[in-house]
């Protein structure tokens, strides 16, 4: 079990997620949960075809708490939700950037963590 809370001020920003072990409950699929709800996953080799990025945590865009969205409108672009194509969209409460939602409906929907920005306290 582990909560992601943001580098800079100690918030967490999410609930306890448990660590998604079978990629294969992954979903691909536009307008899909990437990862099931309760889970984090850090992105591998085999998973990074939705991000283009590894070691990376990404999450069920349900699970993310304590936040808000970006002062920067220009970040916060897409059709039916946020494309994540433009920058890190979300911030803590205390307003430190800490993820990217993606959510648009074209895509599966997540939220991915910029591992330099939170901390990953596992049980």
């Amino acid at each position: 079990m582990a909560i992601i809370k943001c580098k800079i001020c100690n918030i967490d920003v999410t609930p306890t997620l448990e660590l998604l072990k079978d990629v294969t409950m992954l979903k691909e699929g536009d307008n899909e949960d990437f990862v099931p709800k309760g889970y984090y996953h850090i992105l591998t080799e085999a998973t990074e075809y939705y991000t283009g990025l590894t070691k990376e945590i990404v999450i069920n865009k349900n699970d993310i708490i304590n936040f808000k969205y970006h002062a920067n409108r220009s970040r916060l672009n897409g059709c039916c939700g946020l494309d994540g194509c433009d920058g890190i969209n979300l911030v803590c409460l205390n307003g430190h950037e800490v993820a990217t939602e993606k959510s648009d409906c074209w895509m599966p929907h997540a939220v991915i963590f910029e591992n330099h920005l939170v901390l990953l306290k596992v049980d």
